[in-house]
């Protein structure tokens, strides 16, 4: 039985990716490059940072990273909400005696100023950010310290992510795995689940 929960937050738990995508292509067209938004999110799927690294290769400015990022910050967080069903999903954890815990290599601010905007930051037994000082994804550092330290048994934790390193890092911990498959990408290593629409994992742990 699953009781817990480990989500990522981009793409995962929030549907950040095509505010993300939508400023990082008008960032872009300020400095001269043209970029369709399905390279812009093929190359973020990787690593945000692989995506700007791309493209300061091809000659952005070095001002490029740090533009994005300040629109990014100053986005008006009602343009990044939760998937459908995923404020009810952390209800229901809790609701059944289960914790949920957020696993991103986003900044704290950021991360937290949209949870408290869409009233999920106390949904949360743990929140663990860039600022963490964790290893990232995907070594398992991070997901190793959250099931010791809150004592969780890792065959009852189930954790979500979209990318094939948030998979790697639960199945290295020991937790289970469920991956948001979305806009034609899929899971390219072993995963226990795979899920179109939290709907469906809500479906999967009412039956668990």
């Amino acid at each position: 039985m699953i009781k817990n929960l480990i989500w990522d937050f981009d793409g995962s738990l929030f549907n950040t990716y095509p505010l993300m995508v939508e400023i990082f292509q008008s960032v872009l067209a300020e400095h001269g490059y043209t970029a369709s938004r399905e390279e812009i999110l093929f190359l973020m799927k990787d690593t945000l940072g692989k995506a700007v690294e791309y493209y300061m290769e091809l000659g952005v400015g070095e001002d490029f990273y740090r533009l994005f990022q300040l629109r990014e910050e100053a986005a008006d967080p009602s343009l990044q909400p939760p998937f459908p069903h995923a404020r009810q999903i952390c209800l229901k954890v809790r609701e059944r005696g289960g914790k949920n815990f957020l696993i991103t290599h986003r900044s704290r601010s950021t991360v937290m100023k949209l949870l408290y905007h869409h009233d999920m930051a106390s949904l949360f037994s743990e929140i663990i950010t860039k600022e963490s000082g964790y290893k990232r994804k995907p070594h398992p550092e991070a997901f190793i310290a959250v099931i010791a330290s809150h004592s969780l048994i890792a065959e009852e934790t189930l954790s979500i992510g979209d990318r094939d390193l948030d998979i790697l890092a639960a199945r290295s911990a020991g937790s289970r795995t469920c991956f948001f498959s979305q806009n034609g990408f899929s899971p390219s290593v072993p995963v226990d689940l795979i899920i179109h629409g939290l709907d469906e994992l809500e479906s999967f742990l009412e039956g668990n």
